[in-house]
């Protein structure tokens, strides 16, 4: 292979889960109907965000997070800087214990996720409730978050998946 085809190969390497973040924001501000429309869009950015902060760092730096999260904030209409902030607080807590969950069973890390996902959810209600000046209601929030927890072994395990046969093994 030449180098500039190692280069370029490298290149999407590390690429790979900013442009997963990015699809992940893409599906969310599509209308989608799982469910017959009673199942939201799980919050597939704080998946990623949470699974490479934690096997593969390197690969997720602060800035693709932050960009992630503005993409999530143009997309979605939201207040610019709202997603940043939650994807880069998540990001900060999970590498903090990072030493905790590797090697860990999933299941220990899916409670992980469920703990970054309700911290996430709890943050975006009070925020939001915060600018609206009015409390909002926790039902939409929480079932997206709940969803997002029920596939997030689905999604962790297909990431393993990508980072053990595709990412690494090249």
């Amino acid at each position: 292979m030449s180098r500039r085809a190692e280069g370029l190969a490298a290149l999407g390497r590390i690429a790979t889960p900013t442009l997963i973040g990015l699809a992940g924001v893409i599906l969310l501000a599509f209308p989608l109907r799982l469910g017959g429309g009673y199942v939201p869009t799980p919050v597939l950015p704080l998946v990623v965000v949470f699974f490479w902060t934690i096997y593969a760092p390197s690969y997720l730096p602060a800035a693709s997070v932050f960009l992630i999260g503005l993409a999530q904030d143009f997309l979605s209409g939201g207040p610019l800087g709202l997603w940043p902030a939650v994807y880069l607080v998540t990001q900060y807590l999970v590498d903090s214990q990072r030493s905790y969950f590797l090697g860990r069973e999933q299941r220990v890390v899916w409670i992980g996720f469920a703990f970054a996902a309700t911290g996430a959810a709890i943050v975006l209600w009070l925020v939001m409730s915060l600018m609206t000046r009015t409390l909002l209601p926790l039902g939409g929030i929480a079932l997206q978050m709940a969803t997002t927890i029920t596939v997030f072994p689905f999604f962790s395990a297909a990431f393993r998946r990508l980072h053990r046969r595709v990412l690494r093994e090249a």
